[in-house]
């Protein structure tokens, strides 16, 4: 029982610090490239503020997963910002920038300090493994979604007394990640230092292992445009030391709402953004996209109803309509895009319907009759998914049909993947679904002769509905599922009646880097930092 205690003591104070140090970070004037001192901290209390830090940040995820990637991709729509910025091809430097001015002086500040404070020390040997690993994880999401950035020289103000960080290419920038990553797993001992704290895998060192080469396999199927045998050679590297295997090597975030002080953190940032981005908010503004809902209807996918459902307001929400409403109107309505500013005229759907609830009758709208984001993905405590065994297996099917791999077929991963995406919702707390339902969904969608790649690449569509800026990287480099950009106005539309393919650099990089932030625009087709320009693996 004293364990006990001492154990739930300790994981509180975790939660404490790592609360407070997020509520700290949020001064984006302590920015990453001019740091003057080292923290003296645990790198083992580092390593939980990191992980919480990558899927509590509103104000990225608001702005750079939402409004415009994630809104290209077409899983969710509705909110006023998605549709008037992202939805009208509107450019706004401040959502554009989002993910750089957020993660420069938080996480990636952070992560730079564990390595290079742990960096061949033979009692650190893990921890140091582990932080490369997330380097590796961080960096690629802005990489993917800027180009060329600070990489060798960023955060290393301490260290090497460079406050303004060259711009490295982003081919280079790869071909680290691999060394990284090959060397972070290679060097995991089990027999050295412990990982405490850990939020993803609780010092589980095995899991680590799987984690860091599953990522070697995302990043080396972003090669298939613009190098197919680097792509191949990484591939088939990362699977020969080993992947995740089933749902338990998931790396999944658990949040918890942490109230301190009359001030209440610990959230899932998606779930902040769902809701509103209020604590405890009655209302979501979301909609699930017609893309979306329509191939979920077509597959037979059980997921539609995990994803999202029917709802009033208030201290209705808890009251799930969906059956109700399904019931009344015949089919299940999501909401087109883009409509115009909070109307749902575009949905093609009847008028207002009264249905039942709790024993009266309540009058629905169109409004409420469309799918908003579920209770299972948009409660403030619902888990973020870093990473899945459903993704791992579709890039093994892909691997599989370009004949990277032996043993099962490409069809053999694929059906796997689509029983452990089913599986996985349970990690956010929905229902079980029955067996006999989950065979019926594998069996009516078989990977297909002549469309492996678009099976495949929609299929990670699917998984990457709550990870906008990973559906929009893999759908440049896939070119799956086929999406068309529904400009509404074009008037206004400043990305040529195209999706984007990169976000802009920040003002701020003009203004206090600029030597560096030019020399990678010069980079960039015609010299300009334009959000229309390919980064270097998606080649045109």
């Amino acid at each position: 029982m004293t364990d006990m205690k001492s154990t739930i003591y300790k994981k509180g104070v975790v939660v404490l610090l790592t609360v407070l140090l997020l509520m700290r970070c949020e001064n984006f004037e302590e920015m990453n490239r001019n740091p003057t001192t080292s923290t003296n901290m645990d790198r083992n209390l580092m390593l939980p503020t990191i992980q919480l830090q990558l899927s509590g940040g509103t104000f990225e995820t608001l702005r750079n997963a939402f409004i415009y990637s994630g809104h290209w991709m077409q899983h969710w729509t509705g909110e006023y910002s998605t549709t008037e910025y992202g939805g009208k091809g509107q450019r706004n430097e401040q959502y554009m920038s989002a993910l750089w001015i957020s993660q420069y002086p938080r996480e990636i500040k952070n992560v730079v300090d564990m390595v290079e404070s742990t960096r061949d020390d033979d009692s650190n040997v893990n921890i140091n493994a582990v932080a490369r690993i997330m380097k590796v994880y961080i960096f690629s999401r802005l990489t993917d979604l800027y180009g060329d950035i600070p990489y060798s020289d960023a955060a290393k103000g301490y260290y090497s007394k460079i406050y303004a960080p060259k711009y490295d290419k982003q081919e280079d920038i790869y071909m680290d990640f691999f060394k990284e990553l090959d060397e972070a797993v290679k060097s995991i001992d089990p027999a050295k230092d412990k990982i405490t704290y850990d939020y993803y895998f609780e010092g589980d060192l095995a899991r680590w292992k799987k984690f860091g080469n599953s990522l070697r396999l995302r990043l080396a199927m972003r090669l298939t445009k613009i190098n197919v045998a680097k792509a191949q050679q990484e591939a088939e590297a990362a699977i020969a030391s080993g992947v995740m295997t089933s749902i338990a090597d998931v790396a999944v975030m658990r949040h918890t709402k942490v109230a301190w002080g009359g001030i209440t953190s610990g959230g899932n940032a998606t779930s902040y953004v769902f809701m509103n981005s209020q604590l405890d908010a009655d209302k979501s503004l979301f909609r699930m996209c017609t893309t979306f809902a329509d191939h979920l209807v077509a597959t037979s996918d059980p997921r539609l109803t995990f994803f999202g459902a029917s709802y009033l307001e208030g201290a209705q929400r808890p009251d799930d309509i969906t059956a109700q409403v399904l019931a009344s109107v015949g089919s299940y309505h999501a909401m087109a895009l883009p409509p115009s500013t909070f109307t749902y005229e575009a949905n093609q759907l009847g008028g207002a319907i009264d249905i039942t609830v709790n024993g009266e009758t309540v009058n629905v709208t169109k409004e409420y009759q469309c799918l908003q984001p579920s209770r299972y993905i948009s409660e403030i405590e619902s888990p973020y998914m870093m990473m899945s065994y459903s993704e791992v297996e579709l890039w093994m099917a892909e691997a599989a049909f370009r004949s990277w791999t032996t043993g099962s077929t490409a069809a053999e991963h694929f059906s796997r993947a689509l029983e452990a995406g089913v599986r996985e919702m349970s990690v956010y707390g929905a229902p079980e679904i029955p067996q006999d339902d989950i065979d019926d969904f594998v069996a009516t969608n078989p990977l297909l002769p002549g469309s492996e790649l678009e099976q495949i690449n929609t299929q990670l569509w699917v998984a990457f509905a709550l990870n906008g800026q990973e559906a929009y990287a893999n759908w440049r480099r896939s070119g799956f599922p086929t999406i068309v950009y529904p400009n509404r106005d074009p008037a206004v539309n400043e990305s040529n009646g195209r999706i984007p393919r990169r976000m802009q650099y920040p003002q701020e990089e003009f203004d206090y880097n600029t030597e560096h932030v030019r020399d990678a625009v010069s980079r960039l087709p015609g010299g300009k930092d334009e959000w229309t320009s390919h980064v270097w693996w998606d080649k045109e």
